[in-house]
This record gives C-alpha cells, structure tokens and sequence, in this order.
C-alpha cells in the first residue's frame, strides 16, 4: 500500500470521529490536540521529531515548524475551530486569491503565517483550525505583487476527502519534500504548462535484439556462478582459506583478535575456578570482568568484513582456543528491521543457537535445563522450596519445570542470560556474539542493536563482534551511542576486483595441477563436467580480462564501488556476454596460440552486456547520463552537472562529513545556470537508483531536498566515460533519446550509411563529434554557465575539446 492510500484510510477512520467531537472543540489548544497533531503526524506523515512546536520568532511562536534534515519547510498557524477562516459557502476545494473577499477573514492570520515564514525561512505555510485548511506560497521571487498570489482553501473535511490527493501533496511531509505546493499552486493560477516533447533514440529500438550465447559459455554457467559468487565458509571452506585476499590490516585484526580472545577466555579460567565464596576471589572477579572486549570490524561496503569473521573463527583461531568458543552469529538482513521489535527478536535468535550450541542434536531435556539453572534449583532446594524438596521431589521438580517455561516465554532476556552464564561458568567457554549487517538498516535501527549489545556485554563475559561499514561507525561516532561506548575497532581496506580474482584464478590453476583424484572430485562437487583443458582455458581468459588488463579491473572496481560481491557478478556478466567469443578463445588456448582478447570486446560486453545495443531497462551498472524528461526539456549535461558538483565538493572537504552536500544545496547551485530544481530533483532519483551519487544515511532511497549525498567512485567512473570513453559514447550515447531536429536526423543518417556500407571504423568519430555538438547545442539552448561557475564550464570544455575540437582535427 503506498503512503498516500495509506493516509487516505487514516483520514477516513478519524474523519468521523472529529465531526462527532466538533462541538466539544472549542478552544485553538481543542484544535490543535484532537485535530491538527493528529493531521499532521497520522495523516500526513511528519514525524514527531520533525515537528517544532512555539518555536520563538521575532513576531511571535510558531504554532507548528515542520522540519526536514536541518531545513524548516512548513509553517502552519493554528486557530480555534469556531474562528471561519473561509468567507465563501462555497463547499469544494478552491483557489482564491490572497487579498480576495473570499479570505477577507483569513487575512490577518496568513499575514501571520507568511511573517513566520520570512523568518524560519520556511517555503510554504499553512493557516487551519482543523476544519478549514488554506495553503499559501508567499515568497516566490517571480516580480509579482502579492496580491496576485493565490492560495488554496480546503473549507471542510469532505473538501479535504473529495481532492485528498492535492491536499496531501500541498501539506504532507512527502510532498513538501519534493515541493509539489509549488506546482499545484501554479496550476491553480494558470501558471501550469503541460509541455511535453516526444523523445526519440538516435538508435531505433527496433534494430534491438538479444545475441545468443555460444554452446560452451551455457556450460561454463556452473562454473561462472561458483567462480564469482561471494565465498561463504560453510560452502566452500577451501576457497575461502585460500582466496580471501589479505592485508596488512586484516593480519593485525586477526592477531589482536586472537590476542583478545586468549586474555579472555585467561579470565574465565580465572573466575571459574571453584571459589564463589571466598570473597578474595569475588573481587578478583570484578576486576577481570574489565578484561572483556567489544570490537567493530570496520571496512566499507563489500570489504568482505562478514568473510574476514567467518574466516577468522573457521580458519584463522588457533583450534586450541576456538574449541573454547560458543560462537553464536546472528544476521540481522534476516530480521524484519522493525526497531520496536529487534531487541525481542535478537534475543530469541540467540536462545536457538546458544541452545543448539550447547545442547545439539535432540530437544532439551529437563536435566539439562536443570544444570543451567543449577544455581536456582539449589536456592530453591535449599531454601523457599526446601520442605517441598525434601517432601515430594516430583511437586518440586514440576514447579521448577514450570518456572523455567515461564522464563522462557515471559523472560527471554533472564532465560538467555542464565544459558550465557552457564557457558562461562560451568563450560569455560566465551561466549562469541557476532551481530552482522546491521548496516543494512538505518541509524536508529544500528544504535538499538549496538545498545543491546551492550548490555549483554555489560552482563557477561563475552566476546562481541560487530562488523559495520566505515560510514555506519563514522556517524555513529558523530551522534549515536558509541559516543559512550567503549569499543576497540579494526580497519579492513577493500580489496581490489583485481586482486580477488587473482586469488581465484590462482586457486583455480592449483586445482587443475593438483593429483587428478581430488581434482576430479573437487570440481564433480562444484557440478563442473568440463575438460581440465577447458577449464585452463577459461582461468586464462578470466587472467587476460580482469587481470592483465587494468582498465577492466579499474573499471568494475569504480563502477561497483568497491563492493566486492558486485563487482564479482559484473564480472561474470562481462565474461559471458557473447560480445566475448569465449569459444574461440579456449580454442585458441588449446592449441597453444597466445591469448589475447582486444579491449573492444571488453567494452562492448561492459556497455552492451547480451545485447547488440545498450538497453538501458538491462543495465543495472551503467547509466546514460545524457538523458532528459519529455515532459521537462532541459540541458542534457544535467547528470554530469549534478556529479561535477559533487566531485568540486568533495576535493574541497577536509573531512568525510564535508564531501557530503544537502540536494537542496546541490539545486540551489545549479538553478542559477537555467536548471529548475524540480527537475534538478528528478535527475538525483536517476543518480541514486544507479548509485552515482550515495545518501548519508543508507537506507534512503528516495531524492528530496534535504538528503545529503556525495557522489560513489561510479559517479566519478561515469564522468570519465562522457569526458573520456570513445565506447561509452558510441554504444551508450548514440542510443540517448533526444528531441527531433537536423542534428538528430544528420546522426540517424550517418548510422544507417555505417550498417549500410560496412564503413570503416575511424567513419565512427564524425559521428561521435556530430552527436557531441548536438549535446553542447542542447546545453547552450537551456543552460548559461556563470563565469564564476569555474567546474562547470571546466566540464562544458572539457566535452567540447575532446569530442569536437580532437575530432576536427
């Protein structure tokens, strides 16, 4: 169900009930506690912390400042109910004008309203008093006086119930986000121009179509998907010994982290041995419970932190002290990322495997249960239960039993810590918490889970591990709870795409030279029925392709930023597009030829993957930057305007926090050059999708102005493409849907003479050079750069003098 459904059934179920109480509300504090919050926050979707109420102006409070990131957006003036705002009977929604005898009555209390905007800064206001709402855009810098302005008037709820959908664009938080008071109140005002230009692609999509793959790339399938999958250690242990790609600093983690879990599990060996009453060794006690350690495994994103911590307790921890260890790993991607219910969850996730671990194999039996609860059991027998002990030990077992199950299922928390007690205390174990992909979730969902890491920590000896992204510890450092917790953290780099597929490579080979018996049963158990030759062959051109050639290697490393299991599966993507003729290349590596294979195949197959045109609906890598809206015309260097101001933001920051800009900065500084922010906007949705530029906080994924975003080395990747790649231009850019004219048909043209007459390849260039002039006549149509505009004109030159200027030349 979308928002807008949503709040239209929130609307409709408490619309009745305010009519019901409507002679009960008399006074603006009725109308604001039974109505207006209630409108604001369960209809129209602001959060409660987004809401200032009386805030402090020069001219007064603030009834309600409506706040979005670090920004005010919404201004709105509460009245008393029995206050009519409206002069008109008129009942429907409608646009009247400011200083209209419509809203005579209302005048004094927009007057007020359009004051506190001047002064919060805030872009639109709203004046109600529950029953009656009116939007008013006051500033809007176009020359106009103000009594030309219109504003639009809900009189009542059925108003609001008939036009819901403009009512929730002009004051939910979504669409003040976005600004749509702005073009609702221009159509209102016959300022709405319904423009649409039909674009068409300089290559027809009917010439489209899917090549087919050759015989032995369908074969090669099962190798591909285990050669480039993302290692696990339950599944192939063996790869993930050898093919994990080391660093300086994943070879100190992994020392200290054995250091630490040696010291601790010294100070369970201490506090274990049988002195609970001598009050010497309680104090000890108390003083070793210091020694345990919570550490962040801290990498970005696809640094393969998950692998480093399953390789360290499978493959690294000397056996001696990981058969001391209760390892209990929890992944959080498989919770439902509610923050109300993740403590409760986390808890029961943990109770399975710490049972399981301690007990495998069949259900729990009561003598075992007896044993976790062995201190309790012992109280009660020796003390509130004793003569039921000692007169009928079945009565007495049954209401252990009994409280036991009610500990379970009442207490989880009590029942899970008795169960990590016993592990220390009666086992001589560490427990070993790992909570993984917390990073999947936002900030406010991390601190829950990092809180009640804490507190188990606080609990109990223990081990606890939490690998999280460099961004996620960053921010929680700025403003979460690690502020107060006292951590010891580890930095794993991210390893190229280059050095992980020469590890695989490499184990690969290995495998092929080893003893034919385990070579034939390691690949049966891979599904793999091909010839050892074959498989050489394919090693070599998985060598030639990502390894010997660093353009490739650059390129899907910049392109996936960085994330290891993205780049893997952009790599297979290339390897198998039928752009490469991987049959012919074993045949070549079979006979003993050298193996080449010409960079313009790997480019094809990187923009084009299964097709013989780009298809962008296909693509989930590459983006054509030069697109526009039909609906909104504007210059086709938009995207790249967008990147190349984040690129200047981010040479200029002096911390990661300075890379980051608001896209309502980001618009802001671009509507001088002629590019509206709305569409400004719709262009950073495109961005976002595609991960060229990246939110602060992960887990947004849609654009509105107050999210603050830094352009991702695949933004950077896809500048250089434009500036720089002839084949991005050529496979990517000559298939951009542009608006008909000459240039447009020249191109068209110019294609159809190259498929015709099978031109020669250097035929391509006064095409690209065409199609490059046409882009910069587009800009200048609907763009004018300001001289003090020095990246953006960098970039504008920077186009013309490689695809023009080169060309003419």
């Amino acid at each position: 169900m979308t928002n807008i459904d949503a709040a239209k059934l929130t609307f409709d179920r408490l619309r009745s009930e305010w009519e019901e109480q409507r002679t009960e509300i008399e006074t603006e504090q009725d109308a604001r506690f039974r109505i207006i919050n209630v409108m604001l926050t369960d209809v129209l979707g602001w959060p409660p912390n987004h809401v200032r109420t009386e805030k402090h102006v020069d001219d007064g409070y603030v009834d309600y400042l409506m706040i979005e990131g670090t920004r005010n957006r919404l201004a709105v003036e509460a009245k008393r109910q029995s206050v009519l705002l409206i002069d008109t009977r008129l009942p429907g929604r409608q646009a009247y004008k400011i200083k209209g005898p419509a809203l005579k009555s209302a005048r004094s209390g927009i007057d007020q309203v359009a004051a506190y905007c001047s002064e919060t800064g805030a872009p639109f206001c709203a004046l109600t008093n529950g029953f009656e709402w009116i939007g008013h855009w006051p500033f809007r810098g176009d020359g106009r006086p103000a009594s030309d302005y219109s504003a639009i008037v809900f009189p009542s709820l059925e108003a609001i119930a008939q036009d819901f959908a403009e009512f929730y664009d002009l004051f939910s938080r979504e669409g003040v986000a976005r600004d749509l008071f702005k073009l609702r109140i221009n159509a209102a005002e016959g300022l709405a121009l319904a423009h649409h230009e039909p674009l068409r692609p300089l290559r027809e999509a009917k010439f489209l179509r899917r090549l087919e793959k050759n015989p032995l790339a369908r074969e090669l399938s099962e190798v591909l998907s285990g050669f480039f999958s993302s290692m696990n250690g339950e599944d192939d242990p063996e790869m993930l010994a050898y093919c994990f790609v080391e660093s300086t600093e994943s070879r100190e983690a992994e020392s200290n982290l054995q250091k630490i879990a040696q010291n601790i599990l010294h100070n369970i060996e201490l506090v274990s041995n049988d002195s609970a009453g001598n009050l010497q060794d309680e104090i000890r006690g108390a003083v070793e419970l210091e020694r345990k350690e919570f550490v962040l495994i801290v990498g970005n994103k696809g640094s393969g932190k998950s692998t480093f911590v399953d390789r360290f307790f499978g493959l690294t921890l000397d056996r001696s002290l990981r058969n001391k260890c209760t390892l209990l790993a929890v992944d959080l991607r498989d919770s439902d990322g509610q923050i109300e219910s993740i403590q409760r969850w986390l808890t029961e996730q943990l109770i399975i495997k710490i049972e399981q671990a301690l007990f495998p194999g069949a259900n729990l039996s009561y003598e075992q249960l007896q044993g976790v609860f062995h201190k309790q059991y012992t109280r009660w027998a020796q003390g509130e239960f004793r003569h039921l002990h000692e007169s009928d030990k079945i009565a007495f077992k049954i209401k252990f039993g009994e409280y036991v199950h009610d500990l379970r299922r009442n207490s989880p928390g009590e029942y899970l810590q008795a169960f990590l007690a016993h592990t220390v205390f009666a086992r001589q174990q560490m427990p070993c918490l790992v909570f993984d992909n917390t990073d999947h979730f936002n900030q406010e969902f991390q601190e829950a889970v990092f809180q009640y890491a804490q507190s188990i920590y606080r609990a109990i000896y223990s081990f606890i591990i939490c690998p999280v992204t460099d961004r996620t510890i960053w921010q929680l450092s700025k403003h979460g709870p690690m502020q107060s917790y006292e951590t010891k953290s580890f930095y794993l780099p991210v390893p190229s795409t280059k050095d992980v597929l020469q590890r695989r490579v490499s184990f690969l080979k290995e495998k092929l030279l080893s003893p034919s018996k385990q070579r034939d049963q390691y690949f049966l158990s891979k599904g793999i029925r091909l010839s050892v030759k074959d498989m050489s062959a394919f090693a070599a051109c998985v060598e030639e392709v990502f390894i010997n050639t660093e353009y490739v290697s650059r390129t899907v490393s910049w392109l996936c930023n960085y994330d290891i299991r993205r780049g893997l599966q952009l790599s297979k993507q290339i390897l198998t597009s039928p752009q490469i003729p991987i049959d012919d290349l074993v045949k070549t590596y079979v006979s003993g030829r050298r193996l080449t294979i010409p960079e313009f195949r790997v480019r094809k197959a990187l923009f084009l993957g299964d097709y013989n045109q780009f298809r962008q609906e296909d693509s989930e890598f590459i983006l054509d930057v030069f697109t526009m809206f039909p609906d909104a015309i504007g210059t086709p260097f938009a995207k790249l305007s967008i990147i190349q101001a984040l690129k200047d933001k981010q040479a200029q920051a002096d911390s990661p926090a300075d890379a980051y800009m608001e896209i309502g900065d980001v618009a802001a500084y671009l509507e001088p050059m002629g590019m509206p922010p709305a569409i400004t906007l719709r262009h950073f949705q495109f961005l976002m999708d595609y991960r060229l530029v990246e939110p602060y906080d992960p887990t947004v994924n849609t654009s509105d102005y107050s999210v603050p975003v830094k352009v991702t080395p695949s933004g950077l990747i896809h500048l250089e493409f434009a500036l720089a790649d002839a084949a991005y231009l050529e496979h990517v850019g000559l298939t951009t849907p542009v608006r008909e004219d000459k240039n447009a048909d020249e191109i068209r043209n110019m294609m159809a003479k190259k498929w015709n007459t099978n031109e020669a390849a250097e035929h391509w260039d006064e095409l690209k050079k065409t199609f490059a002039e046409c882009m910069l006549e587009e800009d200048l149509r609907y763009c004018v750069v300001p001289e003090q505009f020095e990246g953006q004109r960098f970039l504008r030159s920077s186009f013309r003098s490689r695809w023009v200027r080169e060309a003419a030349q």
